[in-house]
């Protein structure tokens, strides 16, 4: 599992000699997936990702806790898309796994025909489109204790399929992370997402969006966490820089919030790219709510629910 986890990180630092050129990639919802929690903060989360939604964005984080926690988190995304995620993250023979599910269905797509000689075929009826990925991790805890001391790592795997009308395509996928502890305040994170196979529809066949993510984490103080991330995709060639921030109050409200650059705000406005939210937890039991907003295109609602136990 070690040489997994380094083959995997230290692979990925080279890719971007054969990502000449921006390019289609499929399941772009794989770009979304992740809690609202760390969507509040700008998805810059990790460093962070110390509940079971690290599944998603970097599943070294997974050791960081030693809890048992189950989640789950909706939207109605942009264009009435509707999106979800299930995680999941617990011991089990004195090791941590997690488990995550993550689905975007988009319904009532017009289906129209070609132009013919006398005009635009009309519509002739909807169809849909439906993406599911479902993940395994598992993480260990200073993973490497003889050569780098508050090394934590993570691997996952991932079973992705997509389905536009009656076509379907499947794909699987690695995902590994580490997260180094400088300090008791300082936190560094690299992960790589989507190393996988291509998704084919009929003869066409693109590559899943292959992420990079590398972060830090400062804790000021035990109620504070600050973060900040950069992302990049390499086959799209963008890049996504991003930091956030989480608050604290007596241990039972959130404020979180956050900014994440690289999106269109020529045409989608200024506050495309912000990210705002809150957290309430009492006695084992939380709620988290992220809202972002994008201008022409609308405004989102994440809502999640979480138990730990």
């Amino acid at each position: 599992m070690r040489k997994l986890i380094l083959a995997a990180l230290l692979g990925a630092v080279p890719a971007g000699a054969w990502a000449s050129g921006a390019g289609t990639t499929a399941a772009p919802f794989l770009k979304a997936a992740m809690s609202p929690r760390a969507v509040a903060m700008g998805g810059a989360f990790g460093a962070l990702a110390d509940d079971s939604g690290a599944v998603f964005v970097n599943p070294a984080g997974l050791a960081q806790s030693e809890t048992t926690e189950v989640a789950l988190d909706f939207a109605t995304y942009l264009q009435d898309a509707k999106m979800g995620n299930l995680s999941y993250s617990g011991n089990a023979g004195g090791k941590r796994f997690g488990f995550g599910a993550t689905f975007m269905t988009v319904g009532g797509i017009e289906r129209r025909g070609l132009t013919d000689a006398v005009g635009p075929v009309p519509e002739l009826g909807s169809f849909s489109s439906n993406d599911l990925a479902v993940t395994l991790a598992y993480a260990k805890k200073d993973f490497m204790p003889e050569s780098v001391k508050g090394l934590d790592g993570g691997l996952a795997v991932k079973f992705i399929r997509s389905s536009i009308d009656d076509h379907s395509a499947v794909a699987f996928a690695l995902d590994a992370g580490a997260i180094y502890h400088a300090s008791e305040k300082i936190n560094f994170s690299m992960a790589v997402q989507n190393l996988g196979t291509k998704m084919k529809f009929e003869e066409e066949s693109d590559p899943l969006p292959v992420n990079i993510r590398a972060g830090m984490l400062y804790k000021p103080s035990v109620t504070l966490n600050l973060v900040a991330e950069v992302n990049e995709y390499l086959q799209d060639e963008k890049f996504y820089p991003s930091f956030g921030a989480e608050y604290w109050m007596r241990d039972a409200l959130a404020l979180r919030g956050g900014y994440k650059f690289g999106y269109d705000t020529s045409n989608l406005g200024a506050e495309a790219g912000l990210s705002l939210g809150f957290g309430i937890k009492v006695s084992g039991l939380g709620v988290d709510y992220a809202f972002l907003p994008f201008g022409e295109l609308g405004n989102i609602h994440r809502f999640g629910f979480w138990m730990q136990f």
